[in-house]
């Protein structure tokens, strides 16, 4: 697909523009870690107390958990402020998005219950130490690909949306992970059919020395399917270069052969969903910004998926989760936060499925939580959700699960399910290596 772009020269200018515009300033940098939290939060609550300052966030374990046991709720305590539904929506329309309106106002039922905010989510300090010499040195390519910086969140003070998006991009949610992992579909009626699988995941970018590491990929993904019978076997492994595209392959069970998967990126559906969900909205946005404008539209409050340990509570199960037109409400918790506000419009010249999209990042962990996806007509169509929780064993805010929702089908896929204590590992660097992410490795792995 061609299209217009910007030349190289004019982005070069363009970025030195922006330099000698003096958008982070010496005073800016000099606020990280002060009046502004290491990766560039507003430490301060609000004026109206009802979110808090920043403090640390939960970075340490409770006193005797280790990785494998039953995770604990910190805040199971909490008692619900009020919920927001369709008596009331249009009351605190100002603090959400425009999805999260519709699918209230589309669905009998549906409610928002909100707790007291907690700000969970930290850091280590090597994550801070990196993020802040990250600031200055840290450089996009025109497609928005990764030229300098490592180790931490790139920009803590953007100028602009896709800096935005890439400290989403290369957002720290553990170096080695290994997890079992459920992928549920619903149908029409309230029933549903799920994929189970084993997800490997290694981030170099996150080494000392990341480019002596790997310098073309930063972060590299494996899937093996367990169920249904019918799947069994099958593999898909996923590198994202630095400056380019995803890069993917197949394993075939049946053939016993590795092929390469040009068409799994952009706005390819995913296989078995549907037509539900395209390969750019696995984990709210996935692969190169290249296709899109973005916009940093500002800041603003808003109620938002947090704290979400419930999702992952030893009692609750897939059934427990999936309910029929949307999941179940008694589950989820929402909070008042504050969140960066990012739009991308498609470029000219460019397609894709979703005219525009809009993303809402929370502050205190760079992660999109919610996405508002429009039509080619400019019509509200599909409506995501990122419910994250503090693993504080890595220490990262992670999801627990995310919901797409396409308001025309009125259904919806729920993803990184994770159901038991012991099917989620953070800190998988004694199973997980490099050298796992290979053509070759992957066809080892497809043969046991």
């Amino acid at each position: 697909m061609s299209g217009s772009r910007i030349p190289m020269g004019v982005f070069a200018l363009m970025a030195l523009s922006l330099a000698m515009a003096g958008s982070v300033s010496a005073a800016d940098v000099a606020d990280l870690g002060k009046s502004l939290t290491p990766i560039g939060a507003e430490r301060a609550g609000n004026a109206e107390g009802t979110i808090p300052e920043w403090t640390g966030g939960d970075v340490e374990p409770v006193k005797g958990w280790q990785s494998g046991d039953v995770r604990v709720d910190p805040y199971a305590g909490d008692a619900k402020l009020f919920s927001i539904d369709a008596s009331n929506v249009d009351q605190y329309a100002d603090k959400l998005s425009a999805g999260q309106v519709a699918i209230i106002k589309r669905y009998d039922g549906y409610r928002m219950d909100i707790y007291p905010s907690r700000r969970s989510c930290g850091y280590s300090q090597q994550i801070y130490k990196a993020t802040r010499a990250n600031v200055g040195a840290a450089r996009l390519s025109e497609k928005g690909g990764i030229l300098d910086g490592s180790g931490g969140f790139l920009f803590p003070l953007p100028e602009n949306g896709l800096q935005a998006m890439a400290n989403y991009r290369t957002a720290f949610t553990g170096k080695y992970t290994n997890l079992k992992v459920n992928m549920a579909v619903s149908q029409t009626g309230g029933s549903y059919f799920v994929n189970t699988g084993i997800i490997h995941t290694y981030a170099p970018f996150y080494e000392e020395n990341a480019r002596e590491v790997d310098s073309q990929y930063m972060t590299k993904f494996v899937y093996k399917q367990t169920a249904p019978a019918a799947s069994v076997g099958g593999i898909i492994m996923t590198l994202q270069p630095y400056d380019d595209s995803n890069e993917s392959w197949v394993y075939i069970p049946g053939l016993r052969r590795v092929k390469k998967a040009p068409t799994a990126n952009y706005d390819t559906p995913v296989p078995g969903q549907d037509d539900l969900r395209t390969f750019d909205q696995t984990y709210m946005f996935n692969g190169l910004p290249d296709r899109y404008d973005w916009k940093l539209v500002g800041k603003k409050e808003m109620y938002i998926p947090y704290n979400a340990s419930r999702f992952r509570a030893n009692d609750v199960g897939i059934a427990d989760i999936i309910k029929d037109k949307y999941p179940n409400r008694d589950l989820a918790r929402y909070e008042l936060h504050r969140v960066w506000v990012v739009e991308a419009t498609v470029k000219p010249g460019w397609r894709n499925t979703f005219s525009k999209r809009v993303f809402y990042l929370d502050e205190d962990s760079w992660t999109p939580v919610v996405a508002d996806l429009y039509d080619t007509k400019g019509n509200l169509w599909r409506f995501q959700e990122n419910h994250l929780f503090m693993a504080s064993e890595i220490p990262a805010c992670v999801s627990a699960v995310d919901f797409y929702h396409d308001l025309n089908a009125d259904r919806y896929v729920a993803d990184n399910i994770v159901i038991g204590s012991g099917n989620a590992n953070y800190v998988a660097d004694d199973v997980v290596s490099n050298d796992f992410f290979t053509p070759d490795s992957m066809r080892r792995y497809g043969r046991r």
